[in-house]
């Protein structure tokens, strides 16, 4: 019985192991029975079970560069937030959250797909050198929680620099903040 349960706890940590996905400087777990598309530069992760509803999660590679004021971020979001999305561009729509080394930004935008109203929620994640990006593009509430387990599931590799010890690597969650998305009204 015990060997059983020992095969058991070996082969689902293995699962876990599998699950994880790394893409330049981020790793993290592609939601449970999501689709993701890999390209050089994004991972696409789509989840279209039902008709209609749109639930999308893209991550981009890390770019070289910090992202650590506002006004950086506005810049960077003007670059990778999308075509046909509107962000408010004042500093009150953007959300600045730092934790364990890393700069997180998030403000909220919106567009029509297919004339469909979407909301975009787009995150920079930066450990002061490299920059990425991960958003949210959503026209309900059925893929916030799918969302949430992606975030919680994101990590960054910071670079650390200590006496003695020249870019010692270790990976660090994103903040913990900024917090799921409100649903949508």
């Amino acid at each position: 019985m015990k060997k059983i349960t020992m095969i058991c706890l070996m082969l689902l940590s293995l699962y876990q192991v599998k699950a994880q996905e790394v893409f330049g400087k981020a790793t993290f777990t592609v939601p449970a029975g999501w689709q993701s598309t890999r390209t050089a530069t994004t991972i696409t992760m789509e989840n279209a079970a039902k008709k209609g509803v749109v639930c999308k999660i893209i991550i981009s590679t890390t770019e070289k560069g910090g992202v650590i004021t506002d006004a950086e971020y506005l810049q960077y979001r003007t670059l990778h937030g999308g075509t046909g999305i509107t962000y408010q561009n004042r500093k009150v729509a953007v959300t600045k959250y730092e934790a364990e080394g890393l700069i997180s930004f998030f403000s909220k935008g919106s567009t029509t797909q297919q004339r469909v109203p979407v909301q975009s929620y787009f995150y920079s994640l930066s450990n002061g050198k490299q920059t990425l990006y991960y958003q949210l593009l959503t026209n309900n509430n059925s893929c916030i929680s799918e969302f949430n387990q992606f975030m919680a599931t994101l990590t960054m590799e910071l670079e650390q620099t200590e006496q003695g010890q020249a870019n010692a690597r270790a990976r660090k969650a994103a903040p913990a903040a900024p917090a799921a998305p409100a649903p949508m009204m």
